[in-house]
């Protein structure tokens, strides 16, 4: 096939919840940046959270590494350290951990945030939260889809990373032809794999002309 469905769709879901959260983040660290006022949970003006920050950092890293690997999957990236499972493996590993860490650190600051679901700033934090660990769970899902689909086509960590089997080591088929010679010494030129059988009998061995000696 001319490329991979699962993975490509993969990686797009990841790149939307990645900006998804970038914008999240980006606006929540904007609104405590330039608050005038104090914030409805920490009563605070002019702060930022480091959490959020480091969030921000995850989805931007996601965003890029996601459109890095989408371009792999359509261009049949697969040589180099970037074009490789191992390559694949080390961002999303890096990206696991950053964003369980994220995940967990924000879910446990904002634990309650029922009481002021009225104001924007608490429904931000609320969505944050869930494309967070949306965005960790997604992580485990591109792993195990890039580990089944490496044992699929038997490729190993430096194998290539858009996965396609039409591409691990296949070759052109090479076809060998056969002269034979025709009752009348003519040689015919035909592939020995062919299914249509020549429609005349030939012989694996010409016929040695006939000579006639004029007198």
């Amino acid at each position: 096939m001319a490329f991979h469905p699962v993975r490509i769709i993969l990686y797009i879901f990841f790149f939307m919840f990645s900006v998804i959260l970038m914008g999240l983040t980006a606006y929540r660290i904007h609104s405590t940046k330039s608050k005038s006022g104090p914030d409805v949970l920490t009563t605070r003006t002019h702060f930022s959270t480091p959490i959020i920050s480091e969030l921000l950092t995850v989805s931007i890293l996601g965003t890029l590494f996601s459109l890095w690997m989408l371009f792999c999957l359509f261009a049949k990236i697969g040589r180099g350290f970037l074009g490789v499972y191992a390559f694949e493996w080390f961002w999303l590993a890096i990206l696991f951990v950053m964003s369980l860490v994220g995940a967990g650190v924000v879910t446990h600051e904002f634990s309650n945030l029922r009481w002021c679901r009225y104001a924007r700033a608490c429904r931000v934090l609320e969505a944050i939260k869930a494309f967070s660990w949306i965005f960790w769970g997604w992580t485990v899902f591109l792993m195990l889809n890039s580990l089944m689909n490496m044992f699929r086509n038997r490729a190993g960590p430096t194998g290539s990373v858009h996965g396609r089997r039409d591409t691990m080591g296949s070759y052109p088929q090479t076809r060998t032809t056969e002269t034979r010679y025709a009752a009348g010494g003519q040689p015919i030129t035909y592939q020995p794999d062919s299914r249509a059988a020549p429609a005349y009998d030939v012989e694996q061995q010409p016929s040695q002309p006939q000579q006639h000696v004029i007198e």
